[in-house]
């Protein structure tokens, strides 16, 4: 067993986003992350005090991924940063999705890690600067008062076609281009 002060809490999380990426959420625990860093359990709680807190911390790096993501998205547009808010919404909106299909157990602690225990984490908390580029996007398209409430809106959209592409429940007669359609409907109901 490696001595723990060979460990580090980027170690820790690297190595439990890597369990959650190869084998699913379940997978995380104090217990399985310390054995993938050859170390005792008890090495961890130096740097996460509990599940909730590693849980809390694999969500910040998903949040810093995504963001990463959709600032590179923005990037790629052509022309300056307001020549078509529209767009800019657009690629938001699809990256967004293109990440959670592409990391369903990552997303899904984003989206379910407490609060409560991201308070123990050191900063930055990329969530909090994930909700802050939403905000910059839809600013222009809904105004300063409705940005909040307009992003609660889309991520309730954008998260419940995850979950019911997650639950298998839009097969069938659905379409299959549901994400461009709800991509459509909301971009015009922002539109001031």
């Amino acid at each position: 067993m490696a001595f723990p002060s060979k460990i580090d809490g980027s170690a820790i999380t690297a190595t439990a986003i890597d369990l959650v990426e190869q084998e699913g959420e379940m997978a995380l625990t104090l217990r399985r992350v310390a054995a993938e860093l050859g170390v005792t359990p008890n090495a961890l709680y130096r740097y996460y005090r509990s599940r909730d807190v590693l849980v809390a911390a694999v969500a910040n790096e998903g949040a810093r991924r995504l963001l990463d993501a959709i600032n590179l998205g923005l990037d790629a547009l052509n022309g300056p940063f307001d020549a078509d808010h529209a767009l800019r919404m657009q690629t938001l909106m699809k990256v967004y999705a293109d990440f959670a299909d592409v990391h369903p157990d990552l997303y899904h602690l984003l989206t379910t890690a407490k609060a409560s225990a991201a308070a123990e984490l050191p900063g930055p908390l990329y969530p909090d600067l994930l909700w802050l580029k939403v905000i910059e996007v839809l600013e222009p398209l809904t105004g300063d008062a409705n940005a909040p409430a307009a992003a609660v809106t889309l991520w309730s959209l954008l998260h419940g076609l995850w979950a019911l592409k997650q639950a298998d429940r839009l097969g069938g007669k659905k379409p299959d281009n549901i994400n461009d359609f709800a991509f459509s409907v909301i971009l015009r109901g922002l539109k001031r």
